[in-house]
């Protein structure tokens, strides 16, 4: 097959145009797209091609106007599965970034072009049965959400862009922009997903069990019942203690827990023999009512926006991997968040700016069954809302907003845009987001697990202010010999012996900076700002290289201004020719767990060039 590789540079692309073979209009309409299967069928094809699972070839597009497909997809790509030719017009962005455009992808059979269905994409993929089997059911539920979503929800019929916060957190249907399985609930129904889906915004009460204190872990601020009584409100509280009374318990011999009702309701088969000896009460349901975020397992306070989010395990496969607890996380999270904070506070770069929020995770409880099965299936972690942060003046968006587009056809941040101008509403969003991320790297020696889900923008009429990272108390890495102050390093074998004998890279320390900059520009740079310079190249005429050449310059600034030695940023190096990468995909078929990493490698963006 004629063609440029995956790679080759872009003059020897121009150098081909005039040769290139062309997508017509009826090869388009032949591939006209049949949301929702077409955007899994994109998005499968697009995370094959990046994560290196099928090669391809790319060809200059011709610019004749056959097509009214969008500039900036100016390459047809081409590359085959079990035999079968496959095109498409597509971008390759920032970071080897393949990005198709919606109803361009083609199969060919006898040079005809034809639309490309789930099944058969999937059946060509040259990987083990049960695999194959499995990960074409958790692509069909996705399609099968979606399409429940299009024909019964009326976010995306309207502008979000008045929403709230807590609003937002639902309207945001969309789901991940890279990922294939964005919408898979390995185990639940579609009447949970009605119910417990946070696409609907339907709101519910938590359970409620009373655990045998010898069987749990406890990390709470303060006193316990004053803790539950300002958590719960004293008439909840005296209404669960009641309720326990009557079961013939105690608070001395039990501690509180909540439960999303989904999970007590799936796995109370499973504790029949804890129920019967007593070492479980089932309190049922009480206290404030609550939705699911983005992230579903986490729920936000429906009532009162500013009281905690509460995040709970949920047995459920969503994206990579299943939403139970690794259960030697949550009772560290509140030690973690202080650490963090403290050192937040005492910075006086970070002081001085005040654009870095951390959403402190005050509170873990982990409940220990005996069954091993059960473990990281119960437990609870209260973490702060940015409701009760935000200043006179100030609203906060999910980050995962800033990529969406309306259905006038135009992004959600086009009104931001229009005021300010790009390139100076790109520059401000890169230095708020992107310099104190990198500063607790390069200074502090931190890392976050910071993709877009994580990321919260507080803005002032759409200026971006300030960000607020959440959800880091599993996912924050640390160098011992790389940290600024080792000597503030929480003892945090003395809450989890695990953390005394656990290896590097499978807790909080890594063994190298090499993995720290790997989780930065993974997080950051490959699974989140590119999809906004993407964003910025297809609806606001500014250029993927202008919007990185701003990165550069500001990491250039930065660097220049005396704030941390030049010797620590070098160090991390992080404008190497290639960078690794996660491999969503690859992990997806691979079944791996929690902390199974799978990579690949890409250029890097940032390598070579000046501000």
């Amino acid at each position: 097959m004629m063609g440029t590789t995956h790679g080759e540079d872009r003059q020897t692309v121009e150098a081909r145009r005039t040769t290139a073979p062309q997508l017509s209009v009826s090869d388009l309409l032949v591939a006209a797209s049949t949301e929702p299967e077409q955007r899994v069928v994109r998005q499968l094809v697009e995370a094959l091609l990046f994560e290196k699972l099928v090669p391809y070839q790319t060809r200059a597009r011709s610019e004749d106007g056959s097509s009214a497909c969008e500039a900036v997809f100016d390459v047809q790509l081409e590359f085959e599965l079990a035999g079968r030719a496959y095109r498409c017009l597509a971008a390759i962005g920032a970071f080897d970034r393949v990005r198709i455009a919606q109803g361009t992808l083609v199969s060919l059979l006898a040079g005809e072009p034809r639309p490309v269905r789930l099944a058969e994409l999937v059946a060509s993929l040259d990987i083990a049965t049960d695999a194959r089997s499995r990960l074409h059911g958790e692509l069909e539920q996705t399609v099968s959400l979606c399409r429940w979503n299009r024909e019964n929800l009326c976010h995306q019929r309207a502008s979000r862009r008045r929403l709230a916060f807590q609003q937002l957190e639902s309207a945001i249907v969309e789901g991940h922009p890279y990922h294939p399985c964005f919408k898979t609930r390995t185990g639940f129904s579609l009447q949970d997903h009605q119910a417990y889906g946070f696409e609907t915004a339907n709101t519910f009460q938590l359970e409620w069990l009373a655990v045998a204190r010898s069987a749990v872990r406890i990390a709470i601020p303060g006193e316990e019942r004053k803790f539950w009584r300002q958590e719960l409100g004293d008439r909840e509280y005296d209404l669960l203690g009641a309720r326990l009374a009557e079961l013939g318990g105690d608070w001395e011999h039990y501690a509180l827990l909540p439960i999303h009702p989904w999970q007590l309701r799936t796995l109370r088969g499973q504790l029949q023999g804890e129920l019967a000896c007593g070492e479980i009460l089932a309190l049922g349901c009480a206290g404030d009512r609550y939705h699911a975020t983005q992230s579903l397992r986490t729920l936000v306070n429906a009532a009162h926006p500013e009281r905690a989010n509460v995040k709970l395990p949920l047995d459920v496969v969503c994206t990579s991997s299943r939403r139970n607890f690794a259960e030697h996380f949550v009772c560290t999270a509140p030690v973690l968040s202080d650490w963090l904070t403290s050192m937040v506070a005492a910075d006086p770069f970070l002081s001085a700016r005040e654009s870095l929020v951390l959403l402190r995770e005050y509170a873990g409880i982990l409940y220990e069954p005996q069954h091993a099965a059960l473990r990281g299936r119960f437990g609870v972690i209260y973490r702060e809302s940015v409701c009760s942060k935000l200043r006179d003046g100030e609203a906060a968006v999910p980050f995962t907003a800033l990529t969406i587009v309306e259905s006038d056809g135009r992004p959600f941040i086009a009104e931001w845009v229009d005021e300010h101008g790009a390139r100076a509403w790109a520059a401000q969003l890169i230095e708020v987001v992107l310099i104190p991320l990198w500063h607790m790297l390069v200074h502090h020696g931190i890392a976050f697990e910071a993709h877009a889900q994580n990321l919260i923008l507080v803005h002032r009429n759409g200026w971006p202010q300030r960000i607020a990272l959440r959800d880091f108390h599993q996912e924050t890495e640390f160098v011992l010999d790389y940290l600024r102050a080792p000597e503030s390093l929480p003892d945090f074998a003395t809450i989890d012996p695990y953390f005394a004998t656990v290896p590097d890279d499978d807790g909080y320390r890594m063994a190298s900076t090499e993995s720290l900059r790997e989780l930065f520009m993974d997080c950051v740079y490959v699974y989140n700002l590119a999809d906004v310079s993407f964003l910025f190249a297809r609806y606001f005429a500014l250029p993927e290289q202008a919007f990185w050449d701003a990165v550069r310059r500001q990491l250039h600034d930065y660097a220049h201004a005396g704030i941390t030695d030049s010797a620590r940023i070098e160090e991390v190096d992080s404008d190497s020719q290639e960078i690794v990468v996660e491999s969503l995909l690859t992990k997806k078929v691979h079944d791996g767990d929690l902390l199974d990493f799978f990579e690949h490698r890409i250029r890097n963006t940032l390598h070579g060039s000046r501000p």
